[in-house]
């Protein structure tokens, strides 16, 4: 089949390709049936084992480690070769990633190096493909492009990668795509929404480094197998990946993230041969990046995607919001009255509520905004552009977001009020969807209803910005 290669500076291959897909199911059910499988052939390998292992499978040149069959190997590769392709009249599709048990897709090669070698690995650290540094540059190998234009790295090196060169102004946008399945219940491909930032670095690329992370911190506080590290991260009601920015929030240290990303450039400057900046533009563009990264990314909730939870066309065409807006009314959904703790449930009950307004109530689409659930995402109702239907003569003034479940008598957990108090409402005053001088509402003060129940407007009364107009 058709495939050819660009290969930008210091950045893994460009893929412009007509092939097919490699018709593996890229989940993580699949990634963890083969780690069963070397489990019980190696019985006495580590987790750290497996990954090292694993990633040598994908580590020019080509080859099928020992321990990994024939077919083992053929699988290890579709899962672990993260690359983003340019397919011919169909967009953006990013290899090498798995959807998760909780909705987020992950790409596994930066998830296995950052438990093996951490987040903020440096120049002066060995990486897989090499056993040592280049002793005329003092550059690892590992950070120049192979022979097919990719490399392994780490996280804080692909985002100093990304605004190395001087010609890259850092006040580009930093924005890390999201994307779309083929299918929910049997992913094979995945297309991104949009063009990728950098190349690599897409959401799922920076889930995968971040998921890495944490897995790391676990393994070097206790022994597991790789299986059952696996299964307590991603499985559980709710998981714990659902929490990965928070949770790596809690490994960093004041500046750490700037540091490392200062140590990047320069490690790029030299490897690569780029104009050199002075020190002080270096200090300030770590600063920058690092501010960014943590602004725009770390401190935002996650957000399901429409297509994730399978949502039904749009009826008709969509208004427009006018963006900033003013207000923020809070809901509760009543139906469904169980709060949701999984993605499989929370994803049932977005499609429940869009198909209850969109045929019994004859409505275009779900009418929230924004839904949070209790497994610790946000699902995208109308989202931050298209009017809704969720707070009756309000609805061009202001974002509906709801909670999954009846709160009439007892409130959501404090991480998900958390999601939407302190990352949801603050990041969108960032991004320029709600004005900084905001206020928050429950439904009842603006139409008559008992919405958000009694316990959650309790609750909210003691928001920052809520206020205490009512109806009329």
């Amino acid at each position: 089949m058709a495939s050819w290669c660009l290969v930008f500076f210091f950045l893994p291959a460009l893929c412009l390709s007509s092939d097919p897909p490699n018709g593996h199911v890229m989940s993580m059910d699949t990634f963890l049936g083969l780690i069963k499988e070397l489990e019980s052939t190696l019985p006495d390998s580590s987790a750290q084992d497996l990954a090292r292992l694993l990633l040598s499978a994908i580590a020019p040149p080509s080859s099928s480690p020992e321990g990994l069959s024939a077919e083992q190997a053929s699988l290890t590769k579709a899962l672990l070769t993260h690359k983003v392709v340019a397919v011919k009249d169909e967009g953006w599709k990013e290899e090498g990633v798995v959807l998760a048990p909780d909705g987020s897709t992950v790409a596994l090669s930066p998830l296995l190096g950052a438990m093996l070698w951490g987040w903020n690995v440096d120049c002066k650290w060995e990486n897989l493909q090499v056993a040592s540094h280049n002793e005329e540059d003092g550059c690892p190998p590992s950070l120049r492009p192979s022979s097919d234009g990719r490399h392994h790295t780490s996280l804080t090196m692909s985002l100093a990668s990304a605004f190395a060169d001087p010609d890259v102004s850092p006040d580009a946008p930093l924005d890390f795509p999201n994307g779309c399945w083929d299918s929910v219940s049997s992913p094979k491909t995945f297309q991104l929404q949009g063009a990728p930032f950098r190349n690599e670095l897409t959401l799922a690329y920076i889930n995968g480094g971040l998921d890495g992370a944490l897995l790391r911190e676990i393994l070097n506080n206790e022994t597991q197998s790789m299986s059952s590290l696996l299964q307590s991260y991603y499985w559980g009601r709710p998981t714990k990946s659902a929490f990965r920015r928070q949770d790596f929030q809690g490994l960093l240290k004041e500046g750490q993230i700037a540091e490392k990303i200062l140590k990047g450039i320069h490690c790029y400057q030299r490897c690569h041969n780029l104009r050199p900046v002075t020190e002080e533009q270096a200090i300030s563009l770590a600063s920058v990046v690092a501010k960014k990264f943590e602004q725009q990314f770390l401190d935002c909730p996650a957000v399901i995607p429409r297509c994730l939870w399978e949502a039904k066309p749009y009826k008709g065409t969509p208004t427009l919001l006018k963006p900033p807006l003013l207000h923020v009314y809070i809901h509760h959904t009543y139906e469904p009255s169980k709060p949701c703790v999984s993605f499989q449930d929370c994803a049932a009950d977005m499609r429940s509520m869009q198909r209850f307004h969109q045929v019994d109530r004859g409505w275009d689409d779900i009418g929230y905004s924004f839904v949070a659930g209790s497994d610790g995402y946000l699902y995208e109702g109308r989202g931050w552009h298209w009017v809704g239907a969720h707070t009756k003569g309000h609805n061009s003034v202001g974002y509906g977001i709801s909670f999954i479940g009846d709160f009439t008598s007892s409130v959501p957990d404090s991480r998900i009020l958390q999601l939407v108090r302190d990352r949801l409402l603050k990041c969108a005053v960032r991004s320029g969807y709600i004005l900084p001088n905001y206020t928050i509402q429950g439904h009842r003060q603006v139409v008559s209803t008992t919405c958000p129940g009694d316990a959650l407007f309790q609750e909210i009364t003691s928001w920052e910005h809520f206020t205490k107009e009512s109806i009329g």
